[in-house]
């Protein structure tokens, strides 16, 4: 069961939740000697700590097994939009939402349709991982295209998705939210409406 590699994926898990090692030991309730072992192979997890790392952090227990090669499942819509808000905490990447739900007399049209969109801009000296992403959601749609029109295999799409997946393999951060009080927030949000009334 070693060739499994349990330490690797545990230790993804973690950064992709952007946890201190103290931290993670914390929310799974483990010594930090414990965890240190997992990650390095010197012990294997038993069978309550993989369901406690799947159901706190949200990942499959066939991903933590290695019998999925991807950490990402969505079983219900749910899922799908907690990505959403995985993707908008990525520190250094920046996504501008547009939501056009007022229609004119509530109606649709050719031009006018309920929409939402995500764009992101490849070009962001302030958020550097914009540019990967935009490159990396060009190879998607390409892959997807090949395939929706037959001119890739299904293993080819499946082969191209691992690849895309390894070479931006490197970690990425959360943003940091701080915890303010109610005055700071207050203060806070007055100063971020003047400065988008003078922007505007």
């Amino acid at each position: 069961m070693s060739e499994l590699k349990f330490g690797e994926r545990i230790r993804e898990v973690r950064k992709n939740a952007g946890c201190s090692q103290k931290e993670f030991c914390a929310m799974l309730d483990i010594p930090q000697s414990t965890l240190s072992a997992y990650e390095t192979d010197r012990m294997q997890p038993t069978v309550v700590s993989l369901v406690n790392i799947a159901t706190t952090f949200n990942v499959s227990l066939d991903w933590l097994c290695g019998i999925e090669k991807s950490v990402s499942t969505f079983g219900t819509m749910g899922d799908a939009l907690g990505a959403v808000y995985d993707l908008a905490e990525i520190a250094g990447l920046k996504i501008d939402f547009k939501i056009n739900d007022h229609l004119p007399n509530d109606t649709e049209t050719a031009n006018e349709r309920w929409s939402v969109q995500m764009t992101v801009y490849g070009n962001d000296s302030a958020n550097p991982n914009n540019t990967e992403f935009c490159n990396g959601i060009r190879q998607i749609s390409e892959n997807i295209s090949d395939l929706d029109s037959y001119s890739i295999s299904n293993e080819t799409y499946e082969t191209e998705k691992v690849r895309l997946k390894e070479y931006y393999s490197h970690p990425i951060s959360r943003k940091e939210f701080p915890k303010l009080s109610r005055e700071e927030r207050q203060k806070k949000h007055i100063e971020w409406v003047k400065q988008h009334l003078n922007d505007e």
